[in-house]
């Protein structure tokens, strides 16, 4: 993962910029990744897995104000961009670590959530990844994800590359910004498609899952820690 942190590391003064010119409907799938969280859901404890340079943070800090944010990421240049953007926010820590080989306390958090970060790591370390946030969250807890996933078929996959390039230059990227982001996608990027998602979410646990919404590539996926895996 040295390559993917440097990659970040490169990025992190310009990532959101470039990152809303890249991505169709990127502030729609952030707002659904809330828009099916019941009012009378209060969670105390959260934590953004791939927190980039707060995107996602912000509108956890918007929606809990009150919440403990945890921020995690695996470039310490881009968690310094984080912390510049919430220089006054005493609720929010950071921690830098890799998915890989991190390991989240047991029964810890009321809400993970990750917005198109998960994506970095290969199947097996996706399926540890789903076991550690299962195990971290408290009953009740919920595991709201934002990610680019694979077509079920090539076709549907390279359509879905296809019209994310002529919307993303209508965003405004230049051809440059959009060769780059197919030079990382090669290095780093391991896409797998909705069905399997979901049924690896319900391998570890998860009694109710979903997806929420979906755009060519981005989907929103839910999943609910109803009872303890037996």
């Amino acid at each position: 993962m040295e390559h993917l942190e440097q990659f970040y590391d490169e990025l992190s003064s310009s990532y959101t910029e470039l990152i809303s010119k890249c991505v169709p409907r990127y502030h729609e799938m952030l707002f659904n990744m809330f828009r099916y969280i019941p009012e009378s859901f209060k969670p105390k404890r959260i934590i953004d897995l791939g927190c980039g340079t707060g995107n996602l943070t912000q509108e956890i800090l918007n929606h809990f104000p009150d919440a403990e944010i945890h921020a995690l990421d695996l470039s310490e240049d881009i968690l310094d961009e984080c912390k510049k953007r919430f220089p006054g926010a005493k609720n929010i820590s950071y921690i830098k670590a890799d998915f890989r080989q991190m390991s989240l306390e047991y029964s810890t958090y009321d809400l993970v959530m990750s917005s198109i970060a998960i994506h970095h790591i290969e199947d097996p370390f996706k399926i540890q990844l789903y076991q550690d946030v299962y195990s971290a969250l408290r009953y009740n807890g919920l595991f709201i994800f934002a990610d680019q996933t694979r077509g079920i078929t090539d076709e549907i996959y390279k359509k879905n590359i296809s019209c994310w390039k002529e919307e993303a230059i209508k965003l405004g990227s230049t051809e440059e910004n959009w060769k780059m982001w197919m030079e990382h996608q090669d290095a780093h990027d391991h896409h797998s498609p909705v069905g399997w998602h979901l049924n690896q979410l319900e391998n570890v646990g998860f009694k109710q899952v979903d997806l929420l919404s979906k755009y060519l590539m981005w989907g929103v996926f839910w999943a609910k820690k109803t009872q303890e895996k037996r």
